[in-house]
């Protein structure tokens, strides 16, 4: 139970820091966590302190564990030929994504259409690769490589995934969303991301999976438009939140466990 006491601890941090900044700049107290109206500086600030912070308690966790970091870590990366199930992960999610994207454009359920001019575009894009797997990396380290492992320890496998995965959607609603119907997408990602660490005991695989989503959610985001329903085609923010998207999530956990879950 050591990993949840962290998140909560990581939570309190980043709702303190946001706290702090509301009042010395003379706005309500709100309590969601949202920067929204604060200055830029104070942005890159309370950024800076919530990085650190997550840092710090992906350090501390193993050091409480009598484990040095680099030992805990880095074997959750195993192996040589290991890094291959990360490739596989990303193009298994970039092909499922394609497909759905491409069966919502046939159906006129999306629209894609140049939005910007080519020069932001460009800047744009070229920040996804990057981005795509920093998201991932880190959300990894803490939902699947922290969070999942303690519970692994304590509860039958069943019940840790189906806390991890919880635990996972619900961190998407700390901030202030539009929509809440969203909420079985992201539980059903936080399965598909948990049962992949479980079938392999590794980090290789959910970075993959998790990376290659956020690679092409990004990319499309800035041609795409939504001309469907909502609860069959999802949200623009969220596409998985759909009926097809959580279905061929269903799918693609359905393809991970074809390719890895027999060494469970």
């Amino acid at each position: 139970m050591l990993a949840l006491l962290l998140l909560v601890l990581l939570v309190a941090i980043m709702w303190s820091t946001q706290t702090i900044l509301l009042w010395a700049t003379g706005r309500p107290l709100r309590l969601r966590i949202s920067l929204a109206g604060l200055p830029r500086p104070l942005k890159l600030l309370s950024r800076t302190i919530n990085g650190c912070a997550l840092a710090a308690i992906l350090l501390t966790f193993p050091i409480l564990r009598g484990v040095s970091p680099v030992d805990y870590y880095g074997g959750l990366f195993p192996g040589l030929t290991r890094p291959r199930e990360m490739l596989h992960g990303a193009a298994a999610a970039t092909l499922y994504l394609a497909l759905v994207y491409l069966a919502w454009t046939v159906t006129d359920n999306v629209r894609f259409q140049i939005r910007h001019s080519w020069g932001r575009l460009i800047r744009r894009l070229a920040g996804v690769p990057p981005t795509a797997l920093l998201i991932a990396t880190f959300e990894e380290l803490l939902f699947r490589g922290m969070l999942l492992s303690d519970l692994l320890r304590s509860f039958t496998p069943a019940i840790a995934v189906g806390v991890g995965a919880a635990a996972f959607a619900a961190a998407h609603y700390l901030r202030p969303v539009k929509r809440y119907w969203t909420f079985p997408g992201h539980l059903a990602l936080g399965v598909l991301l948990c049962l992949s660490f479980l079938w392999t005991r590794a980090l290789w695989l959910p970075i993959g999976l998790h990376a290659g989503g956020v690679l092409v959610l990004m990319a499309v985001r800035p041609f795409i438009r939504y001309t469907g329903p909502a609860w069959l085609a999802g949200a623009s923010i969220f596409p998985y939140a759909g009926l097809v998207g959580v279905l061929a999530l269903g799918l693609l956990t359905l393809n991970m466990w074809l390719s890895f879950g027999g060494a469970a």
